[in-house]
């Protein structure tokens, strides 16, 4: 585990400064007219050939290119929980860096599986594995909403105009998912959170904000039903919202809820995080999903893709599973929402993911090469990944679920 002082950098880590970057590999280059991965994309398809050294299962293969870099992030514990369990991670990484630090993130902490604890906070990176506190911040962000309620599910993103970082939660109470708004110049001093939405319980399951360049707002969330965790089927919609050139998000009003096409056969979607791709290429997804039949306690993820946002494509196997030897190895019952960066530069996809990892819940750290990840997914069938012989876990109730 790596643990760096705050103004050190190592070259291929992400929570660097911007003065330090590699150069030794070249960008990704995806046709942007076409799904990266898909079958209509230009890429040259030799690596997909199933000889020589692709004879191994793609499975295998796929864990061989993320599961041994799978380690576990170094958290701070909060003043609330007094604990360093965590869950629902979120990245934002303004270009030049934003209050000196490359990236920041929201999170949830997550003590004993108790929503008492489950309250927005802020931390910052000092490297890809080692999150801290930022000086005068007392996390959680957000308190305990009271005995009928709690929080859960934040999410940000950087608005470049204003040089703010603007942050959505939920609330649950009242009949509602209540989705909150927030903003910092600073990740000290936030405005009083508004509502921005709401939707009866539970259709505004994990919000995912992004902000595009001309400062219209997307928020994407899953309509699970009144079951929420032990849905047998979702939804997703999304909502926008483009405030006026001088104005905040905190008054802008928002859209009704727009259909998307997102779904993974046989699983239900429950959590995700949206990321636009560098150059204008559309957005990925990474999107936690449980098996029919079971709850979000079973949960793997998987990858999407999308031109617009409300066409998703989704490939035939998850990045993350249960039984892959990196989840097996840290007694990881379940993969839940993480969160993703792309780095232009070096080609890679950095992943945050939680896990249930026996009795805790904390977050891990593994990276891609971001167009191997996609060409290897591309030539994925349903065949090459048997759900089946993932056995339902028993270790929690679907209501310790966050």
């Amino acid at each position: 585990m790596r643990i760096l002082a705050p103004t050190l950098c190592l070259l291929t880590l992400v929570g660097c400064s911007d003065a330090a970057t590699p150069t030794e590999r070249a960008p990704v280059v995806v046709h942007s007219h076409v799904a990266p991965g898909s079958p209509n994309d230009a890429t040259p398809k030799s690596a997909l050939t199933r000889t020589g050294a692709d004879v191994a299962p793609l499975m295998t293969r796929l864990e061989g290119m993320i599961g041994p870099k799978v380690d576990q992030v170094a958290l701070p514990a909060d003043d609330y929980s007094n604990s360093s369990d965590a869950v629902h991670p979120d990245i934002a990484c303004p270009g030049q860096g934003w209050n000196g630090r490359h990236c920041w993130l929201m999170y949830t902490p997550y003590h004993n599986g108790d929503a008492h604890y489950e309250n927005p906070g802020v931390l910052y990176a000092a490297d890809d594995t080692s999150w801290d506190t930022p000086p005068n911040v007392h996390n959680p962000l957000i308190p305990y909403p009271g005995q009928a309620a709690y929080n859960s599910d934040p999410d940000q993103a950087f608005d470049k105009t204003t040089n703010r970082m603007v942050q959505v939660y939920r609330v649950v109470g009242d009949g509602f998912n209540k989705i909150m708004l927030m903003s910092t110049p600073d990740a000290v001093h936030w405005t009083k959170p508004v509502l921005a939405f709401r939707e009866p319980m539970h259709d505004a399951v994990s919000p995912t904000l992004v902000l595009e360049a001309d400062r219209t707002a997307r928020v994407w969330y899953v309509q699970s039903g009144a079951l929420g965790c032990d849905a047998g089927s979702s939804m997703v919609a999304m909502r926008t919202a483009s405030p006026a050139p001088d104005s905040s998000y905190e008054h802008a009003v928002w859209s009704k809820a727009v259909p998307v096409s997102m779904s993974i056969p046989n699983y239900v979607v429950w959590h995700f995080d949206v990321m636009p791709m560098s150059g204008n290429r559309g957005y990925l997804a990474l999107i936690a999903a449980f098996p029919h039949a079971t709850n979000c306690a079973n949960s793997d993820l998987w990858l999407g893709w999308s031109a617009d946002g409300l066409s998703w494509t989704t490939y035939a196997v998850p990045i993350l599973w249960r039984t892959m030897h990196a989840a097996r190895s840290r007694d990881i019952s379940t993969w839940y929402r993480g969160t993703m960066y792309e780095d232009s530069v070096s080609g890679r996809l950095h992943i945050w993911p939680s896990a249930l990892a026996g009795g805790a819940w904390t977050v891990y750290h593994t990276s891609v090469n971001l167009q191997a990840l996609l060409d290897l997914l591309q030539s994925a069938r349903p065949a090459d990944f048997q759900p089946a012989l993932l056995k339902k876990t028993n270790r929690v109730r679907a209501v310790d679920m966050p």
